[in-house]
């Protein structure tokens, strides 16, 4: 893959096709904390666009069903590179949308959006609606040469899927330390979303009743799936 290339698939995307999602509120609902994403259409949009229909393509491999816990691997092919990573959702349609989503950020789709602050905004708790914030990402670069006129015109702005860093065991080109077997990089993730949720604490002594990760396979299961109510029945 060359420069270029990266550099068109890396390129923001227009504002209008940010969307944005409410990931806690503040105890008396009328503040919000939000992060920005896209959905997986635009991000196989923005593969068409700058490869072509026949420049990628990508496959899945289903890790776990269980009580409404899907996790899904994506490995996606650019050219002749290949990358992979895995998602997670309370759908199988949400897991793969998150494999696919994640897998495209190694290929720098949406990868500055980790440098992005959350933002707290007003929320009305009555009609759930709350306030686009505003970003100012500096100076937009140069377009490149031959580069869409969309996406010349278009002013930076934040995209791709909610900001959850990437253990660093997954993290490509790691060097010293083996890569975590999958059902415990999935937990390292929930655990980061729970904390973010503020429902650290709860989680933990979740972790602590099973030493850890669990000392079976099946134990495993159980944890995560504990994790998982835990997180979907915050308030």
């Amino acid at each position: 893959m060359n420069s270029e290339v990266w550099n068109k698939l890396a390129e923001p995307f227009p504002a209008g096709e940010v969307q944005w999602r409410v990931e806690a509120l503040s105890k008396d609902k009328r503040r919000a904390l939000v992060v920005p994403y896209v959905d997986a259409r635009t991000v196989l949009d923005r593969l068409d666009e700058v490869l072509g229909p026949s420049g990628w393509a990508d496959s899945y491999e289903l890790l776990e069903a269980r009580d409404a816990n899907y996790a899904v691997r994506c490995r996606l092919t650019v050219l002749d590179t290949a990358k992979e990573d895995v998602g997670e959702g309370d759908s199988l349609k949400a897991a793969f949308s998150d494999a696919l989503k994640r897998a495209a950020v190694k290929f720098g789709i949406g990868r500055y959006l980790y440098r992005l602050d959350k933002q707290w905004v007003d929320h009305d708790p009555d009609s759930g609606r709350f306030k686009i914030p505003e970003l100012n990402w500096g100076e937009p670069k140069p377009p490149l040469e031959g580069s869409r006129p969309d996406l010349k015109r278009a002013e930076p702005a934040p995209l791709a899927e909610p900001p959850r860093p990437l253990p660093p065991e997954a993290v490509e080109g790691a060097e010293g330390e083996p890569a975590k077997p999958e059902p415990q990089e999935l937990i390292d993730r929930l655990m980061e979303r729970l904390k973010e949720a503020g429902l650290g604490k709860q989680a933990a002594l979740i972790v602590n009743k099973y030493s850890g990760y669990g000392k079976t396979p099946d134990e495993t299961r159980r944890l995560y799936g504990e994790l998982r109510a835990l997180l979907k029945g915050r308030p």
